[in-house]
């Protein structure tokens, strides 16, 4: 059964045991090294220092392992931009929190799910699984949040909501684009910069938001981004379930 948790619990994360973590993060290394074809559960095994047959405890097949390592990877990026909006709530401003992802981006779990062909098979096998991912990926999470900041007034609220998300997708994914390619310009315009003004430009109303606006929708975004990592963690760590423990507030 799936452990809920509320948005209000900040900095309560739920926590794999040391085990499975030390499985994924051998699992990320070689993987990063050989790519998933070649990186054989054996080789994850003794990188972590147990037996075979302890991974397949947790996971049954490699393909379970490759899944869970992506929403792992997956749960490592949502936090990092979790912490940083906790710690500063007016990272919610649409060009600000569109700054946050890009210096956030961490393409290497993008190429993983869109370009490896092998794990592409294994995704389109894996139907549900695909899905999830697809759908918390932080962009994504972003644009379900943007009605929420619209209704606070955040965005404004004089063209159509659905544009809205689209032109925000489509102005992340060039800029995301450009810093992965590694653009020449880019040594002349900073990217950060030019987003920060792109969106605010397009997105943010003419009076920019208060940070009593920004603090007051938070718990909602939380709510959004919790769901997604709880939804993230069963799929890492479904078989490891039992072992997990939850942080209690100090």
């Amino acid at each position: 059964m799936r452990n809920t948790r509320h948005a209000s619990d900040v900095g309560v994360p739920t926590v794999a045991s040391a085990l499975p973590e030390r499985i994924l993060t051998a699992a990320a290394e070689l993987v990063g090294q050989h790519g998933p074809q070649k990186t054989t559960v054996a080789e994850i095994a003794r990188a972590a220092g147990v037996g075979k047959g302890t991974a397949y405890l947790y996971w049954p097949s490699k393909e379970k392992l490759l899944l869970a390592l992506l929403a792992h990877e997956l749960v490592v990026w949502i936090r990092s931009v979790r912490a940083e909006v906790v710690h500063d709530p007016e990272r919610l401003r649409p060009s600000r929190l569109a700054v946050l992802l890009l210096d956030s981006w961490r393409h290497e779990v993008v190429e993983l799910i869109a370009s490896d062909l092998y794990l592409r098979r294994v995704l389109a096998a894996h139907r549900d699984s695909r899905e999830l991912l697809e759908r918390s990926m932080p962009m994504e999470l972003c644009v379900r949040v943007l009605p929420l900041m619209r209704r606070e007034g955040l965005v404004r609220s004089d063209t159509d909501a659905h544009e809205q998300a689209y032109v925000f997708n489509a102005v992340m994914t060039g800029f995301v684009v450009g810093k992965v390619t590694e653009r020449a310009d880019s040594a002349v315009i900073d990217p950060a910069a030019a987003l920060a003004r792109t969106i605010r430009q397009l997105l943010e109303p003419d009076t920019a938001p208060t940070r009593s606006q920004c603090e007051r929708l938070l718990p909602e975004v939380l709510e959004v981004v919790d769901q997604a990592v709880a939804n993230l963690e069963e799929m890492t760590y479904g078989a490891a379930a039992p072992e997990r423990t939850v942080r209690t507030r100090g």
